[in-house]
């Protein structure tokens, strides 16, 4: 056994799984793949089959310059009240988030203020940092004589311009003449003039609090993974965790340089980043990082998996979820998920969780997410996001529903139209859903203590495991088989909370519905279960046919507030017992709904 799994491993069958054999024999299975050198074991694949949309895989890759005030050099200095601010700038730049840099105006600045010879440690400092040229000319004179009312306009009215003010309009050029991403000062001067400075010449004006690590909406918490006592457990990386890390990265072959940098695994480092680790009792089975980043609709993360632990599966699904979880306040957000070699088993759950690869990179994943209901009253906001962000354009107006299968049109920074199906567009943007007017659904009922572990939507936490439903993209809703054909694929799936354990007696989230099949209770297997939160004694309770219709629902969306059961009935989706059991809805039924949605 050891000889042979030696034999796969040598040629480059890589250890993706792995599983318990039969109860009998207590074998243990090992599941490996080998990554082919072509993207492809056939054919070289279309452009369409890598990005569906055609995006561009370097899109926001190219790191931003930004230029460094003298303020802001000064306040690395000891005792100094943005000391930590100024700190987690150079942090972000190790971590590759920006590159930074100076001007020669700086330079000149402070030799205009030593005295003759003296020496001055910070000018020796400043002088090993990149360094820009102010530029000269007539043209970059009428540019300072246009920033000056902008930046000082009771000055320019009082024609007091002084020295300092010409300085940092110098900088302001320097970014300018270079083409650079902007500047961080802490003059409240030029960050009050932020704004305009963005809006007409693009320039970037940052205050050393915005390098600040937000507030997470992550919070540690366990999953179960099994049916009996074992769970997963997530948590902030803390100081006491680094060499757990700093172990796992090794051994998959993560440089130390890169450990500390990129991976920010050093004493320190965890201050300018976001840290999860993923534990199985006292192992760390996974690792995710990124570092604080200006935009906050952008995550670069970093991630590891150890492949070989029976867990793996279901950590890899968490260290998504996690990612995610963290964007789910940005309308339109985007991915960038990187790992090292032999990360199988975290790059296969990405896929399936929407992510797109680049092609030339294996170790390289992208993924956009649109998290909002995207209907007729918020069309222009959400595509308009779409389009700055990742440069997708959508039509300008909301198209009417005609079937799951209609093309849309697409195109991607100006290369042309393409065009992609209503479900593979919202495949792509996943978790959204595009709400078209005239597109039906069905509306199906669901107990609070299903609701609240199948559809999460309540907003309290729980000290207890949450169950492994939360691990599924595509998870499962149990009915009776006289149900099957209210489910057609592509409906809007709207859950109505029962009055009954104390539920809202309301709409409480909405999704797609994949598609729906008619199962035998006994042919049921764990792994359905799990996706509904359902046992074997539950599922009994659903009917009294040894079959049931099982429902794949996937883009669950939920409703901040729900819908009431008044506004149903007067949309006439039925009387109150009536919405105890599944009903089609029209497309106009539909739409009111999302008017009180919105």
């Amino acid at each position: 056994m050891l000889a042979a799994n030696r034999f796969w491993q040598a040629q480059g069958f890589l250890t993706r799984q792995v599983i318990a054999g039969g109860a009998t024999r207590r074998r243990m299975i090992v599941v490996r793949c080998c990554e082919l050198k072509a993207p492809s074991l056939f054919h070289a694949p279309s452009p369409a089959s890598q990005h569906p949309l055609g995006l561009p895989f370097t899109a926001m890759a190219e790191r931003p310059t930004y230029l460094l005030d003298l303020n802001v050099l000064f306040d690395l200095g000891p005792r100094r009240a943005r000391r930590q601010d100024v700190t987690n700038i150079f942090r972000a730049e190790r971590m590759r988030v920006c590159d930074l840099a100076i001007s020669t105006e700086i330079i000149a600045e402070l030799g205009r203020n030593c005295p003759p010879g003296k020496t001055d440690p910070m000018r020796d400092f400043a002088a090993i940092m990149p360094t820009y040229d102010v530029p000269k000319g007539e043209r970059f004179t009428r540019l300072v004589e246009d920033l000056a009312p902008i930046v000082f306009p009771d000055q320019v009215r009082a024609g007091k311009i002084s020295d300092n003010d010409r300085s940092d309009l110098r900088h302001l050029v320097t970014v300018a003449g270079h083409r650079l991403r902007g500047l961080i000062t802490s003059d409240e001067t030029l960050l009050r003039a932020a704004p305009v400075l963005q809006q007409r010449y693009s320039i970037e004006v940052l205050s050393p609090e915005q390098f600040l690590l937000p507030d997470s909406n992550v919070v540690d918490e366990e999953i179960n993974v099994t049916q009996g006592d074992s769970t997963l457990r997530i948590e902030t990386v803390e100081e006491p965790h680094e060499q757990p890390v700093r172990d796992l990265l090794t051994r998959y072959g993560v440089s130390v340089s890169d450990q500390q940098g990129v991976w920010a695994a050093a004493k320190g480092q965890g201050q300018a980043c976001s840290r999860y680790g993923i534990w199985h009792h006292h192992e760390l089975i996974a690792y995710v990082v990124w570092p604080t980043q200006l935009r906050k609709d952008t995550i670069f993360a970093n991630a590891v998996l150890e492949q070989e632990h029976p867990t793996s599966s279901d950590a890899a699904k968490l260290l998504l979820t996690t990612v995610a979880e963290c964007l789910e306040e940005q309308p339109v957000a985007i991915v960038r998920l990187s790992f090292p070699d032999q990360q199988q088993q975290l790059r296969s759950a990405a896929l399936s969780y929407g992510y797109i690869g680049s092609g030339s990179d294996s170790k390289q994943l992208q993924k956009i997410m649109v998290n909002r209901l995207v209907a007729a009253q918020n069309w222009s906001l959400i595509t308009g996001k779409l389009a700055s962000l990742c440069g997708v354009r959508l039509p300008p107006e909301i198209p009417p529903f005609r079937n799951v299968g209609q093309q849309l049109e697409v195109s991607v920074h100006g290369e042309g139209r393409s065009y992609l199906s209503l479900l593979d567009l919202e495949s792509v943007l996943a978790p959204s859903l595009l709400c078209l007017p005239g597109r039906t659904g069905v509306l199906v009922p669901i107990r609070r203590r299903y609701a609240e572990h199948l559809l999460q939507h309540l907003g309290q936490g729980s000290l207890l495991p949450k169950e492994r439903a939360k691990l599924y993209r595509q998870r499962h809703y149990f009915s009776d088989p006289r149900t099957r054909a209210t489910f057609s694929s592509g409906d809007l799936m709207f859950f109505y909370e029962s009055e009954k354990d104390g539920g809202y007696g309301g709409v409480v989230a909405v999704a797609r519905v994949i598609r729906a099949y008619i199962r035998r209770q006994e042919a049921i297997e764990t792994e359905d279960l799990d996706a509904s939160v359902l046992n074997d004694r539950e599922l009994e309770k659903i009917g009294k046919s040894p079959m049931k219709t099982v429902t794949v629902f996937d883009n669950l969306n939920k409703f901040e507030r729900p819908i009431p059961r008044s506004v149903l009935e007067s949309l006439g989706c039925g009387a109150s017992y009536q919405l105890q059991s599944s009903r089609r809805l029209t497309g106009d039924q539909v739409q009111g709904i999302l008017q009180k949605a919105f």
